[in-house]
């Protein structure tokens, strides 16, 4: 027997036991060991592939129960837990299969959301946490993705969708960054400096591409605003600040020569010590202020009168309202008189009209009525009210008269004053006309320049739109030297890639060289290192290999895994262990399956490693380092 010569004990992962709870409080529990083949046997349907399903779901697999575990275990078990060891260090798995808490992962009893499982187990592995180029060639890539622990999981659990390709539905250049990893030179390779050089050189395109449009648009726009207006065209903001300064200039120029003409017009027009030798009558100023004055006391006295005169109206037109009321009573005596009273007025009582009174009394109070005494009190007041109105008339033909004088008197004024002032114009009119065309033309010559001095900030943010992209251009550009200039963040050290590439491969071709003739084809396996392709002989293994050689190709690519660090160095991200899901029923002879898997029991002694499989019954495998585990539920198939 080989005496196990283990290179780094307890390095990578070991599964030590896995339970499945049901709902009942039962626990399904398998214990597997370390340097040796542990083989899951029983009938169909005994839960040894859903063993190898569970330890990959605690494992970090985002499915749901349903998906990952089939219908029939999600519905039969309620939590499920793995043992394990990373480098040497226990930690144990759990996943609930209850709504709600689906999506974490509980290690070691504290709760981790399964997004970021990859991250804390490749912490704990001491594996590289890389972020890989999006596409085969990098340069051609559009963003990096994470190269996640379950993409490197997918190499070393081979599950039975991927006994015929690297992994499952995989990318190739998935395939490639996870193969670098298990050599130990994907931190040298994927620094990702060929990514970020072609990231930078794409954005400086882009803003090359963005400068000469900003640069021809803008050059067109500022030709354009500079024609319309009749100023310089200018190329820079310098440019921009001297004919800014210069129109400026002219434009104060043209405000001094406007404020001059101003003053001498207010001299001339206020009468000032000039006017008189300019032939201008200063006393026509000084009767239009005196014809102002009393015109305005015209317009108050019309105001006044106009109130008064409304007043008396009013009034007037109030004595014949009370007239006409007294007038009314007196007709209403014999109309009301005989109506009897129902309700007295004072305390709301109702009043018998049947009660005994006198006809010359009141029935209610019992004083004496005199028709007669009603009707000439009601004349009286007529009379009264007569005499009073004809009073108001009287004050009234007074106030119309005293209006109308003070209607003329306005009149008069009004057209007087606007007399005054028509001679004033006309006067004033001679004496500004030479000044006006100077106005005019001041006017013009200003609202010039103003229009030109609104045009400098638009045509300086539209010269700033060039700068910026000038200065856009410079950043890409420092930035694509400072990335083309870097060093990488991980020197390549030990072992070359290709020597790397050669160990791995004649590890593969040691293991298949006893199943030449046996199902193994003559030629021997290579690995290119720069796009890391497997070759059988001169062609690409996918190229010549059917179903059941891809089987055995796959077989030794696993088997190779186990001496990853016995044969390459720290770097390589060593697994120590393997599921194999299978590998009976994948169209190989039984019996060479059998020695394959003596072979695999025997690496997992030699390299203290481990080694996890499913065996339907009744083939067995006899050896020390081999545990046979048999699986004791059995369960509908969903």
């Amino acid at each position: 027997m080989i005496k196990p010569v283990i290179a780094h004990p307890g390095r990578g992962i070991r599964v030590e036991a896995v339970r499945l709870v049901q709902h009942t409080g039962e626990i399904d529990e398998y214990t597997f060991r370390p340097g040796m083949l542990n083989v899951l046997t029983g009938v169909r349907n005994s839960s040894k592939t859903t063993t190898l399903k569970a330890i990959d779901y605690c494992l970090g697999d985002r499915d749901s129960p349903r998906d990952a575990l089939t219908i029939a275990v999600a519905e039969k078990y309620v939590e499920i837990s793995t043992d394990l060891t990373l480098n040497g260090h226990p930690h144990t798995l759990t996943r609930s299969l209850q709504h709600g808490r689906m999506n974490k992962v509980y290690i070691d009893g504290d709760d981790l959301n399964v997004d970021a499982f990859s991250g804390w187990i490749l912490h704990e592995l001491d594996w590289p946490d890389l972020q890989i180029p999006k596409g085969i060639i990098a340069e051609s890539a559009n963003q990096l993705t994470p190269l996640s622990f379950r993409n490197t999981l997918r190499h070393i659990y081979r599950n039975e969708d991927s006994w015929t390709d690297f992994a499952n539905k995989e990318a190739e250049f998935i395939r490639r960054a996870v193969v670098s990893q298990l050599l130990g030179f994907a931190r040298a390779k994927y620094s990702n400096k060929n990514f970020h050089v072609a990231q930078a050189r794409k954005r400086l395109a882009e803003a090359q591409a963005v400068e000469r449009e900003v640069q021809e648009s803008t050059l067109q726009a500022v030709t354009a605003i500079s024609d319309r207006l009749d100023i310089p065209v200018a190329r820079s903001l310098e440019q921009v600040a001297a004919a800014r300064s210069a129109v400026r200039a002219q434009l104060n120029a043209a405000y001094e020569q406007r404020r001059q003409l101003t003053v001498d017009i207010n001299s001339m027009v206020h009468g000032g010590h000039d006017a008189a030798g300019a032939g201008f009558d200063t006393t026509l100023t000084t009767e239009y202020e005196i014809t102002s004055r009393r015109l305005q006391r015209a317009l108050d006295e019309v105001t006044a009168l106009e109130q008064l005169h409304d007043e008396h109206k009013h009034s007037a037109q109030t004595v014949t309202a009370e007239i006409g009321r007294m007038q009314r009573l007196i007709t209403s005596v014999d109309l009301f008189d005989a109506l009897p009273v129902r309700l007295c007025p004072a305390c709301e009582q109702h009043v018998d009209p049947r009660r005994p009174h006198n006809d010359d009394a009141c029935y209610l109070c019992d004083q004496p009525v005199h028709d007669d005494q009603r009707r000439r009190r009601a004349q009286v007041e007529i009379r009264s009210l007569e005499s009073e109105l004809v009073d108001l008339q009287d004050v009234i033909a007074r106030t119309a008269d005293d209006m109308q004088t003070a209607h003329a008197r306005r009149t008069h004024l009004e057209q007087l004053q606007a007399e005054l002032a028509k001679r004033i114009n006309n006067e004033r009119a001679a004496q500004l006309a030479p000044f006006m065309i100077a106005l005019e033309d001041l006017a013009g010559n200003i609202a010039q320049l103003e229009q030109k001095m609104t045009a400098f900030p638009a045509i300086e943010e539209i010269l700033q739109r060039r700068i910026e992209a000038s200065q856009a251009v410079a950043s890409a550009q420092q930035a694509l030297n400072d990335i083309t200039e870097a060093q990488p963040s991980h020197q390549a050290i030990g072992l070359s890639p290709a020597d790397r590439c050669a160990l791995f491969a004649d590890r593969m071709n040691s293991f298949l060289q006893s199943y030449r003739g046996h199902g193994w084809v003559n030629g021997n396996i290579t690995i290119s290192d720069s796009d890391l392709t497997f070759y059988v002989g001169t062609r690409s293994w996918n190229q010549i290999l059917g179903a059941e050689l891809r089987v055995l190709f796959f077989l030794a690519y696993s088997y190779a895994t186990l001496f990853l660090a016995n044969d390459l160095d720290e770097e390589c991200a060593f697994p120590g262990f393997l599921m194999l899901d299978n590998p009976y029923q994948q169209g190989i002879d039984a019996d060479v399956i059998k020695s394959v898997l003596h072979d695999f029991a025997e690496a997992a002694e030699i390299t203290g490693t481990q080694v996890i499989t499913t065996q339907a019954l009744p083939e067995t495998l006899n050896g020390d380092n081999i545990r046979h585990i048999k699986m004791s539920q059995v369960y509908e198939a969903s």
